[in-house]
């Protein structure tokens, strides 16, 4: 199958990363509500996407939405294999999250030419991530980090890297990360509940969406 996301420039996602700061983490109970939550997401100001290989669903939902044409950029987290980033591609992600750093994953990605964002946990992991020549990683998990504490930490020594934290965000914190400048954006299963995805809230998903959009302006904009 032919991924006709692929083409699109990586600096033309980050710019639009950049913009619009927030991701949705994304466990589907089910594969029929794809097209009604990223609608329901794109009610609330939410342009990015990512749902989680956690489960059977993550390949189907990727597809529909890359034949739905729905302007949302979405791709697939929770990749840990290079089977898995074979499947993301060929399904039509955009970009791949990972919660950690495997280099044949890496080397995969970079084959296929499809942005891939790995997850680090510590100074060392930042360090095999240079040597890969990755500049913007996830922060996962973020709450067990330090928080936003850590960003500001790593802000001196590592001022060429920008993270994507994820792990303990919400609406709560979502500011204190924000207000970091090493701070890409912010991934968090907040945005849509399992709670809600299960019982089709969809409406009260638009309303976290449109809150968490109102912290990002209150800061960057």
């Amino acid at each position: 199958m032919k991924n006709t996301n692929s083409t699109i420039d990586r600096s033309e996602l980050v710019d639009s990363l950049k913009r619009n700061p927030i991701i949705p983490v994304i466990k589907l109970p089910k594969t029929g509500i794809i097209l009604e939550l990223a609608d329901a997401l794109q009610k609330g100001g939410i342009k990015w996407l990512e749902i989680t290989f956690r489960n059977e669903f993550c390949e189907s939902a990727l597809t529909t939405l890359k034949e739905s044409g729905i302007p949302i950029h979405y791709g697939a987290g929770t990749v840990r294999t290079i089977e898995q980033v074979q499947k993301a591609y060929d399904a039509g992600a955009e970009f791949i999250v990972s919660p950690g750093l495997n280099e044949n994953v890496v080397k995969k990605a970079n084959k296929l030419g499809i942005p891939f964002f790995p997850g680090v946990d510590s100074t060392l992991g930042i360090e095999k991530a240079q040597k890969l020549k990755l500049n913007i990683l996830k922060m996962y998990p973020a709450n067990l980090m330090g928080g936003a504490k850590w960003c500001k930490a790593m802000a001196g020594p590592y001022f060429d890297v920008k993270f994507i934290p994820s792990g303990g965000v919400n609406l709560d914190n979502l500011a204190d990360y924000l207000k970091q400048d090493n701070v890409l954006a912010c991934g968090g299963s907040f945005l849509a509940p399992s709670r809600l995805l299960n019982e089709g809230r969809f409406d009260e998903i638009t309303d976290i969406g449109k809150k968490a959009v109102e912290i990002v302006r209150s800061i960057r904009n």
